[in-house]
């Protein structure tokens, strides 16, 4: 029998067998307080009389469409924490960022073939929400000068928004899932400890001050999390020296918690102090974690033994060279000279957009004057990138 989830969903869709469809799915993983309506300003109306807790968007609409009803829900005080999904079936990166430009939190394709991907998306917006929800509890129960240094370090439905962002981007929300576990089970703990004790008449002043100690110092680790990986969607129209290592460093850290979750042994192999190059360090970091997340995912799905992950980093005279191998076999021959063609991938129906190699090679390419190429070794597949060299 199926869990019954009390949270009160709003969907969105000028398609009654869209509505229907979505509805179907959502009932049957046991979601039962949906509400459908067929334009936005219907949607806005159930917004003043029903506590909505997430929003289910078509971008498609006549009259006022998906990113301009998102715009405007986000920018009224009183539902700008109610997470938004929005369902499209174009899915290029121009028309994802005007969706989290105007305040989506994640999106889902359309259409919708199965119920995998809907539901994995509902469940983490409205755990994302409830993490927040707990966190209001919790500092409105404060005092006031405590609640104001919390609210200087929460994380915020803004952060909640780019960590989405990132998420629809490629391979982050798993990052950030297994970055957060652990200080998102602490902070859970704190606060149920909080409210057992206030229950039983046992909080005092001491407790009181440990607790919120403990709750700013998980609250501002998390907040540092998200600034890691705001990093690597921050536009930077600018090239500027980098040094290749600490940014590879940086990214491993990142995905340090995600290769851990899957038992993926990797190693660091690097050259004798600082190398530079000139260029976007965000963009540089969103090639390194493009080819280690597709690693990372080739080694879990052929489900090898001992897994394993090595980035090695080398210098001549003019040239940085930057080496990603792993032993999951390698890439099939009939294909390993179109892996770097836009939408081109191996992988199933709604697990890859096929963008992230071929946006890595046009940032190697095209905005560092470098190169990327891939061959098969003995146990697995290569990936180089060759950069020029600035001495300093």
């Amino acid at each position: 029998m199926k869990d019954q989830y009390k949270n009160k969903i709003l969907i969105v869709d000028d398609s009654m067998d869209n509505l229907d469809l979505i509805e179907d799915m959502l009932n049957d993983e046991g979601y039962e307080d949906i509400i459908c309506v067929m334009s936005a300003r219907e949607a806005y109306e159930k917004l003043k009389s029903s506590d909505i807790d997430l929003i289910i968007l078509d971008i498609m609409m006549p009259g006022i469409n998906g990113i301009e009803a998102c715009r405007c829900i986000k920018a009224n005080e009183s539902y700008k924490d109610i997470p938004i999904i929005i369902a499209t079936a174009k899915v290029d990166l121009e028309t994802l960022k005007e969706g989290f430009d105007a305040g989506a939190n994640d999106y889902i394709r359309k259409p919708i073939v199965n119920d995998i991907e809907l539901l994995s998306r509902v469940k983490n917006a409205l755990k994302l929400k409830a993490s927040m929800d707990k966190y209001k509890e919790l500092a409105e129960n404060l005092d006031e000068k405590v609640r104001q240094e919390l609210e200087k370090n929460r994380f915020k439905e803004q952060l909640l928004m780019h960590q989405s962002k990132m998420a629809s981007m490629g391979e982050m929300i798993g990052n950030i899932a297994h970055q957060w576990r652990q200080p998102l089970s602490a902070l859970s703990l704190s606060v149920q400890k909080v409210k057992m004790l206030h229950e039983k008449d046992k909080l005092d002043a001491q407790i009181l001050k440990q607790a919120t100690e403990k709750s700013l110092m998980l609250i501002e680790r998390m907040s540092g999390t998200i600034d890691d990986f705001m990093g690597f969607f921050r536009q930077n129209k600018v090239r500027t020296p980098f040094d290749v290592q600490s940014a590879i460093e940086e990214t491993l850290t990142l995905l340090d918690a995600s290769l851990q979750h899957n038992c993926i042994e990797y190693d660091f192999i690097k050259s004798d102090g600082k190398i530079v190059v000139e260029g976007h360090k965000g963009e540089f970091s969103q090639v390194i974690l493009n080819i280690l997340s597709n690693a990372k995912d080739i080694l879990k799905e052929r489900k090898i033994k001992n897994p394993k992950i090595e980035i090695e980093v080398s210098l001549d005279e003019e040239n940085v060279t930057i080496e990603i191998k792993d032993n999951g076999g390698g890439v099939p021959v009939e294909i390993i000279d179109r892996i770097f063609e836009p939408y081109f991938t191996t992988k199933e129906e709604g697990k890859g957009t096929g963008i992230g190699l071929y946006m890595s090679k046009v940032i190697i390419e095209k905005n560092m004057g470098g190169g990327v190429g891939v061959r098969n070794e003995e146990n697995g597949a290569l990936f180089w990138i060759k950069l020029p060299y600035k001495a300093l």
